[in-house]
């Protein structure tokens, strides 16, 4: 059965902060940044990623990437490395709830193998971009360790170097996103202006677009952090929190454009995670980021 993206299907598991909670119990994501001069990506994940759900963002870079990185965030953390090794000893921290790989990543194999590891010690993974397309010429090397607890977000030219011709082929975009879920065994969120969410099982949510504002350049990197953010054990499960991420980015721009006076067709992604916590949306904001009342929004286009 195809169902249409609605709050109804995920609202009751949305990680609403509660008044026992501290930054850990509401999650740590672990965001792996692009070298010096891609690190754009992994900040715009991180911001949005702090905005919506998580407790605490660590973004993972080298020391060169820190120089950049440091004078342009404010409450997330920085952990500086130079080898997968250390990548390694990084995933082995019990409070991290979810891993972000992929976001200006470089398409190598430094980005394969640290996407790897990531599969290999934690849960939930979000694998997007340049983590994709790492796998190109090797899509099984990275289907072993997918599982339904896995959420991989190609757009429709990342979707083809991964899964290539033989689903690529399949004229319907809902088949070819299904198969593709059942290939890789994960979660699979095929971003368009009617994005498809799948899983392996063969259950679909379809998300039509009526902001395409977000039809932009970083919008991307956004929802994958909010993705990451929602994800985990004792927060949503990996379906769930992908749909609701969708959403979640569409109510946050609308907001915050409309509170702010900004141009929707140039600034949607960094008026998501850039403007006031209180807007003329919703007060509740002052305190929550999201609220219920918020979901009312459309979801967004995802294209870029």
């Amino acid at each position: 059965m195809i169902l249409k993206n609605s709050p109804d299907l995920w609202i009751d598991q949305f990680p609403f902060p509660g008044d026992a909670d501290h930054k850990y119990s509401r999650g740590l994501v672990l965001i792996n940044s692009g070298p010096v001069f891609k690190t754009g990506a992994a900040r715009l994940a991180g911001r949005a990623a702090m905005r919506v759900g998580a407790g605490a963002v660590k973004l993972i870079c080298n020391k060169d990437s820190a120089q950049i990185l440091e004078p342009q965030i404010s409450v997330e953390l920085i952990a500086v490395i130079q080898n997968k090794n250390e990548f390694q000893s990084m995933l082995k921290d019990k409070k991290i709830s979810s891993v972000l790989i992929g976001p200006g990543n470089t398409i190598s194999d430094e980005t394969k193998a640290r996407t790897l590891l990531a599969l290999a010690f934690i849960d939930h993974v979000v694998i997007d971009a340049d983590a994709i397309t790492s796998f190109e010429s090797s899509p099984d090397e990275l289907f072993i360790d997918t599982y339904e607890h896995t959420i991989l977000t190609p757009h429709e030219g990342e979707f083809k170097r991964l899964f290539g011709d033989e689903i690529n082929n399949i004229e319907d975009k809902v088949v070819r996103t299904v198969e593709g879920a059942k290939k890789a065994g994960s979660i699979v969120l095929l971003k368009g202006s009617d994005t498809v969410i799948a899983h392996p099982s063969g259950k679909v949510v379809i998300n039509s677009s009526k902001a395409p504002y977000l039809a932009t350049a970083g919008s991307g990197d956004v929802l994958a952090g909010i993705i990451s953010s929602l994800v985990g054990h004792n927060k949503m499960n990996a379906f769930d929190s992908a749909c609701a991420s969708l959403a979640s980015a569409a109510a946050l721009a609308a907001c915050a454009i409309a509170g702010s006076g900004a141009s929707p067709a140039s600034s949607a992604p960094i008026s998501i995670i850039a403007a006031p916590r209180a807007t003329a949306c919703d007060d509740s904001r002052v305190a929550v980021p999201i609220s219920p009342s918020m979901m009312k929004v459309t979801a967004p286009s995802t294209n870029h």
